[in-house]
């Protein structure tokens, strides 16, 4: 009962969210780098705001991300454009590990596993004045706990403004429908709206982004700052933080606060292969750790 309690909570530090928690999971590692934020910053695209798909680079990315106790996910991602359409699919897997069952007498009857697996289509198209790209990501997410199934379908629609000084964006995240829940209780898709806007800067190399993001399912907001610095020798550094750090703040040393809520991430270029390492530090001590591999084609 522990290890289950652990693990609701460290889900819930991370994404806010109270019901379907693999919707919304970061499976992608870049988003441990940016604290979740990053969803118009083109370095990589990982569908969250479809609009930015139109300026993706062709590339099939792998990752994987370490969550506290035996939590894991898994992700690869691909997308390509026709003609003056863009495409792309991601299927993610989240593994919340071994557990140990126990019936009404106490006795062991044996270990059983829990997972969720997420399947997802994008497509976006810019206007032929390229000021507004928009585009709609379908989604099929499957959950398994024990012998207990769970189904829904989601639908994430989005567009990206290029305007003159700075781009902006709105993405409504996880709508759609649960076809099966694990419980009788009737429960709400974790659907969010996110808005955006993002400037790069001239004379550095730097691009920097504030997000918004609001719950439908709670009703709770907040907000995120990320950016990403890129150097000459193909080496690109990022980092974000977000409103959460507020909530996990406790009295504890000057040091650990510094570090809460804090994702920083270094991403390097070897031709036409790019490693992504990140990192995201919730509450006084807990880390996620992840790493992508992108191979453009």
């Amino acid at each position: 009962m522990k290890t289950i309690i652990y693990i609701v909570c460290s889900l819930s530090f991370c994404l806010g969210q109270t019901t379907l928690y693999g919707i919304d999971t970061w499976t992608q590692s870049g988003s441990l780098g940016f604290s979740g934020g990053g969803y118009l910053i083109d370095y990589e695209n990982n569908f969250r705001n479809i609009g930015t798909l139109i300026n993706a680079k062709r590339k099939i990315k792998f990752s994987t991300i370490k969550y506290p106790a035996t939590i894991s996910s898994q992700s690869i991602l691909a997308n390509g454009k026709l003609k003056s359409h863009s495409l792309g699919f991601k299927i993610s897997r989240l593994n919340y590990g071994l557990f140990e069952g126990r019936n009404i007498d106490n006795q062991n009857t044996g270990n059983y596993s829990a997972a969720d697996i997420n399947i997802q289509f994008g497509y976006a198209k810019a206007t032929k004045s390229n000021r507004l790209n928009f585009g709609i990501v379908g989604g099929v997410f499957l959950s398994r706990l024990e012998e207990s199934t769970a189904r829904a379908i989601t639908l994430s629609p989005g567009m990206v403004f290029n305007l003159k000084y700075f781009t902006a964006g709105i993405a409504l995240l996880n709508y759609g429908k649960i076809i099966k829940q694990f419980g009788l209780v009737k429960e709400k898709m974790p659907s969010s709206i996110i808005t955006s806007i993002s400037r790069k800067f001239l004379r550095i190399p730097l691009e920097m982004e504030l997000d918004y993001s609001y719950s439908n399912s709670d009703g709770r907001a907040y907000t995120i700052i990320s950016g990403i610095y890129r150097f000459k020798n193909n080496l690109l550094i990022k980092a974000g933080t977000s409103s959460n750090r507020l909530d996990q703040l406790t009295n504890t040393s000057f040091l650990r606060s510094i570090f809460t809520d804090l994702g920083i991430g270094l991403a390097y270029q070897i031709d036409d292969i790019m490693i992504d390492v990140n990192s995201y530090s919730y509450g006084t001590g807990g880390l996620i750790l992840g790493l992508g591999i992108s191979v453009y084609y």
